[in-house]
């Protein structure tokens, strides 16, 4: 898939409908993972109460499921959730740090075996250690490793069967069939805390309007990362930049974003 096959529409379409995208956070980035959705014309919902699960799920058009402050608690409450589904809205899961902590690759492996998650999205050491990989991630942090990340992300896609997004300098999404390499980026969306998060979501919202999990990956991970350079052209640090980041989510539509990709052919024709 190249950029000239992004069905850019979809991002007016993304706000039009407003989508409703329930959560199982991360406690350190709720926050910014809300206001994300929010800029990008969705609706969060989230919670910390399996009682609800239920209601939460008839409520929402898609789900995103966050391993960043994973607990026993939290896990049942995203087992209620997953149940309560059954499969009928698309689910994003952000495997946060299973390249690193041995406890939540366990979780993330069983959660894959015992439930369908539509995408996948995840850095490099996180994405390497699903796919069965030793990774040399720290914390949060990609990690870097030997094997061609192509290769390792239609590993991943093949072995549980959904759609990858491995985020960083370069996002690759792919199902293993059909693969979409988006470089486009800035530096601040690796410093700042919740990127990965907020995109996660923001992919959720993305699946509702999107006709398949490759495309609506591939334009969620386009649509973020083009907002998130645009903002660094207007910025000298990073908290200048979010708020120059967050005001590009929310004014980011289709025209903008077709002008955005001519300008990258255009750039790289030059070059």
């Amino acid at each position: 898939m190249e950029n000239t096959d992004l069905p850019c529409q979809l991002v007016d379409r993304v706000r039009r409908k407003n989508p409703v995208v329930l959560t199982i956070a991360n406690d350190v980035t709720a926050d910014k993972v809300a206001d994300g959705l929010s800029a990008c014309g969705a609706s969060p919902i989230m919670s910390k109460a399996p009682e609800e699960a239920g209601e939460l799920v008839n409520l929402s058009d898609a789900i995103t499921i966050n391993l960043g402050t994973i607990n026993q608690t939290q896990l049942a409450l995203i087992r209620a959730v997953l149940d309560a589904n059954a499969g009928r809205r698309p689910v994003v899961l952000d495997p946060v740090a299973v390249g690193s902590v041995s406890y939540r690759l366990k979780i993330a492996k069983q959660l894959l075996t015992d439930y369908y998650f539509t995408v996948i999205r995840g850095n490099a050491s996180e994405i390497a250690a699903l796919a069965g990989y030793d990774s040399t991630g720290h914390g949060i942090d990609a990690g870097e490793g030997q094997q061609s990340p192509v290769t390792v992300v239609k590993q991943c896609a093949q072995r549980y069967h959904t759609c990858v997004c491995l985020t960083g300098a370069t996002d690759i999404v792919t199902d293993g069939q059909d693969t979409f390499i988006n470089p486009t980026g800035t530096a601040m969306l690796t410093v700042n805390v919740g990127s990965g998060d907020m995109l996660s979501s923001i992919t959720a919202a993305y699946l509702v309007v999107s006709d398949t999990p490759v495309v609506g990956s591939a334009l969620a991970a386009k649509f973020f990362s083009v907002a998130g350079a645009l903002a660094a052209q207007q910025s000298t640090g990073l908290g200048q930049w979010q708020s120059c980041f967050f005001d590009e989510l929310s004014q980011l539509d289709s025209q903008k974003l077709v002008n955005q990709l001519a300008k990258e052919r255009n750039d790289n024709d030059d070059k």
